[in-house]
């Protein structure tokens, strides 16, 4: 029992497209996996669940199990094989490898080769959206991967492109639809990796017409405020001369005095008071549709007496300012 549980936890599981097997630790050969995934040998490589990439031993050709989790899930990549067992031709593919079990003898007799370092890939997921009743609606889901000199705005939409097999100019934009912008903030792995905030990924022509609808909503907004302001200052400007106008402040008090003591017998004087304060200066009829002055802040006439007058006449009628 001991020994079979033992054997179980030093098993690892690997997966290449459809094919999914289990490996133990001597079968973790260059050799084995590039015969059972049907990959060169030498482009082979695996990448975990972080998407770090591990590399066998360069001379041994053996994934170490100190780079291995037991029972981890591990991804198989490299070029397709020719043929199971064959060698591939032409210019072969390189990859960085790991260099922490590379000793010093062996530095020294690599003495004219360039250093080597682990390449790390991330991915992420970027949901296409499409502009639906002047809204950004997500239609699906693409997964890009990328390495650390790719983390950029213009690397991502590249990936994107790719992705879709497309090249239709596309802008990234945050999940609220507003453009990301190429910046030191937004360069590297920490703003690009999966972890990171939801991204979405437009067609250009979308996000201009998305834009041109915001603008216009703006300005309808703006002059929506902008015509009850002025409704409501106008309204205020009426009520504050209105208060002020003395042939109508005269007469209603006259005609509130005339209510309480004589209800609707009225004098001579009374009568005239009431009709000068309420008469058009050019009939010299009880007014029509009254207009006032903001000169001299009175009424003046009917609304079609004062628009005839203004015909030929540019000053007011009652004290002769500028109209």
């Amino acid at each position: 029992m001991t020994m079979t549980a033992a054997a179980r936890m030093d098993q690892y599981i690997l997966f290449r497209k459809n094919k999914r097997v289990c490996l133990r630790d001597e079968d973790m050969t260059i050799l084995k996996l590039s015969r059972i995934f049907q990959v060169s040998s030498d482009s082979l490589y695996l990448t975990d669940d972080s998407n770090v990439a591990i590399f066998a031993g360069e001379s041994s050709g053996v994934f170490s199990s100190l780079d291995l989790s037991p029972r981890g899930h591990y991804e198989v990549h490299g070029e397709d094989d020719v043929a199971p067992g064959s060698s591939t031709t032409g210019q072969r593919f390189a990859f960085s490898r790991r260099s922490s079990t590379v000793t010093s003898g062996s530095l020294q007799g690599a003495s004219a080769a360039l250093p080597r370092a682990t390449s790390k890939i991330f991915q992420r997921s970027v949901y296409l959206a499409e502009v639906v009743g002047g809204k950004l609606n997500p239609s699906r889901m693409v997964m890009v991967r990328f390495a650390e000199c790719e983390a950029s705005l213009q690397g991502i939409a590249t990936k994107v492109q790719d992705a879709i097999g497309s090249h239709e100019p596309l802008i990234l934009t945050d999940a609220q639809g507003n453009a990301i912008v190429e910046s030191e903030g937004t360069t590297g792995s920490p703003y690009w990796r999966q972890n990171a905030s939801k991204i979405l990924a437009v067609p250009e022509k979308d996000f201009t017409e998305l834009q041109g609808t915001k603008r216009r909503r703006m300005s309808r907004k703006n002059e929506e405020v902008g015509g009850i302001v002025e409704v409501t200052d106008k309204i205020e400007e009426l009520v504050l001369a209105s208060q002020s106008l003395p042939d109508v402040t005269l007469a209603i008090r006259e005609l509130t005095s005339l209510a309480a003591v004589q209800r609707l017998t009225l004098t001579h004087s009374q009568l005239q008071a009431i009709k000068h304060g309420f008469s058009c200066a050019f009939c010299l009829k009880l007014m029509t549709e009254p207009l006032f002055t903001q000169c001299c802040q009175n009424l003046i006439g009917c609304k079609t007496c004062v628009e005839e007058w203004l015909r030929s006449s540019d000053t007011c009628a009652k004290c002769r300012g500028s109209v």
